[in-house]
């Protein structure tokens, strides 16, 4: 596991996924937990993923900035695995603002002393 950097810090990891899919999660991330300084997560630009050259996109969240927001469903072009590092609480709140956006498949739980890692699978809100 890596360590976040605080108590309220959980750090998310993208793979399996474009930089489009990538800034479609950052961007409910965004809305969620509110940045104020900073270029936007979104804003942020890299090379390209290739099958030679895979991508591992990455952030941290301050789970302190919660905001009651909870940005529109957003499609997603395939599904995108989210591996999220942190203490459990704040872990969890990323998880349910995900989970309001996405459709949501946890795929494996570690539980450390003092914090926990989740792999999730996410992929476009479901209309049913």
């Amino acid at each position: 596991m890596s360590a976040p950097e605080s108590a309220d810090h959980v750090s998310v990891h993208l793979t399996d996924c474009g930089h489009e899919d990538a800034n479609v999660v950052f961007g409910a991330l965004e809305v969620a937990f509110p940045e104020g300084t900073g270029p936007a997560r979104s804003e942020t630009r890299a090379s390209l993923s290739t099958a030679d050259n895979p991508v591992i996109w990455c952030t941290i969240v301050d789970a302190r900035t919660r905001s009651d927001a909870v940005s529109a469903p957003a499609p997603l072009t395939g599904a995108v695995t989210v591996d999220l590092f942190g203490p459990a609480h704040p872990v969890r709140q990323v998880q349910q603002k995900l989970a309001a956006v996405f459709d949501v498949e946890e795929h494996g739980t570690v539980s450390g002393e003092h914090e926990v890692e989740i792999r999730l699978k996410l992929t476009s809100l479901s209309t049913s």
